[in-house]
């Protein structure tokens, strides 16, 4: 009588370490993360922004649907991160990209903005369920080129960030809302089939199975190793970093398109903008990553954050297109000196065993910030007007820095060392 069949990838040796290609683990990954994040980032903005107009919401509530997605990502990624610890990564993994692929066409059968705001909510699980696994699993499989390895991959996600506000953009300005959400849920559905190449073996499965009776004592073991985590105060300081980080992000993401209308840009170029911002992350990031390894990360944060501060107080005072999309790239290069970096800090900081539950923690204190952003920033524009309102977002962030440089200095020294 035959066994239960083993995997392929299970019997042989490692994959992961297999001669590197399109149709290797890690090239299959980048793949999944850029037809994922192509799906994604194409509704979320110019798209929900404008849909939410569209739709009649008053605009200090178009920033809470554009972030709905985020909100779900905090109160999923800590739990996502820790579980995959547990029942391993390629499981986590899955149900993300099941939302990936069902979420987009949801969209097609709302007609007030309360439908929309529910459809966001559960849209924002396909990364919520996928996100920490994923950067969990890279850095677990290569520790001794983290920061590189985490670059490569968020470029390939980076690069749907950059992509999908392009392409909603021409789709929505040819043939409308229903079709940009058909496209969208069609590379959803090739991100799906993209995710079931990736290999089931000791990187992406659990060390051992748990029994349905262990589960209550297993959960509070995972909560332990999350409070743990998060007790650790360089942890915080780094999260703290890219929260306001992306807090000014979210705040472009939302409101961005509704300033560029003001201006009476054509769509078309408002998906180039907001597109616009990502170019300088996809190609930086592998770059700045390798940097981050051998130089240290604390100088490539310090510099993005800078960069980002600068880009946000000066975007409300241009006029036209071809003087914001210099800006948004200039915002673009600094957050792709800054999350690789601090991804890899995060990666440096965690012992071994817990790479998911670290990425939960940080991935929901980020999400807090990218959250707070269009909805903070919401409120502020309709009371102050978008110059003070991004120069509120610009003080965040540099009261922030301040913090990671106070809290970090003597573990720094005097010359950065890798990883550090």
């Amino acid at each position: 009588m035959k066994g239960p069949r083993v995997p392929r990838e299970i019997e042989g040796g490692d994959a992961w370490t297999a001669p590197r290609g399109w149709f290797s683990p890690f090239g299959v990954l980048c793949i999944v993360g850029f037809l994922g994040r192509l799906s994604y980032e194409m509704l979320r903005t110019p798209i929900t922004p404008l849909y939410a107009r569209e739709l009649g919401a008053p605009t200090y509530l178009i920033g809470l649907i554009v972030a709905a997605v985020t909100i779900t990502g905090i109160v999923v990624k800590m739990p996502s991160g820790a579980l995959s610890d547990l029942f391993g990564f390629r499981r986590l993994m899955s149900l993300g990209a099941v939302v990936k692929a069902t979420g987009p066409f949801l969209y097609l059968a709302v007609f007030s903005w309360p439908g929309l705001l529910i459809v966001r909510f559960y849209h924002g699980l396909a990364t919520a369920l996928y996100a920490p696994p994923a950067s969990a699993l890279v850095a677990k499989v290569y520790p001794d080129a983290r920061a590189r390895r985490l670059g490569t991959y968020s470029a390939f996600e980076n690069a749907g960030v950059v992509g999908g506000p392009i392409l909603g953009g021409v789709i929505l300005a040819a043939l409308g809302f229903s079709l940009a959400f058909v496209v969208s849920g069609a590379i959803g559905l090739m991100a799906f089939l993209a995710m079931t190449r990736i290999p089931r073996d000791r990187h992406t499965m659990p060390e051992k199975t748990h029994e349905p009776g262990q589960l209550r004592q297993a959960l509070r073991r995972v909560g332990r190793g999350v409070r743990e985590i998060a007790a650790d105060p360089t942890i915080r300081l780094v999260s703290l970093v890219e929260s306001l980080l992306w807090m000014g992000t979210g705040s472009l993401q939302a409101y961005l398109p509704l300033y560029a209308l003001t201006l009476h840009m054509p769509i078309w170029q408002i998906g180039l903008l907001s597109g616009g911002q990502g170019v300088a992350s996809v190609v930086s990031r592998p770059w700045l990553g390798r940097r981050s390894d051998t130089f240290g990360r604390r100088p490539l944060i310090i510099a993005g954050i800078l960069l980002c501060m600068a880009a946000l107080i000066v975007i409300p005072y241009m006029p036209g297109f071809l003087d914001l999309l210099p800006l948004a790239v200039l915002f673009g290069l600094g957050t792709g000196m800054v999350t690789p970096s601090t991804t890899a800090m995060i990666g440096d900081l965690v012992r071994q065993g817990n790479y998911g539950s670290a990425m939960g923690v940080f991935g929901s204190i980020w999400d807090m910030g990218h959250a707070a952003g269009p909805v903070v920033f919401g409120f502020l524009v309709v009371a102050l007007g978008f110059r003070t309102s991004w120069l509120l977002m610009a003080a965040g962030m540099a009261g922030a820095l301040a913090l990671f440089l106070f809290g970090t200095g003597r573990r720094a020294g005097a010359r950065p060392a890798p990883g550090t």
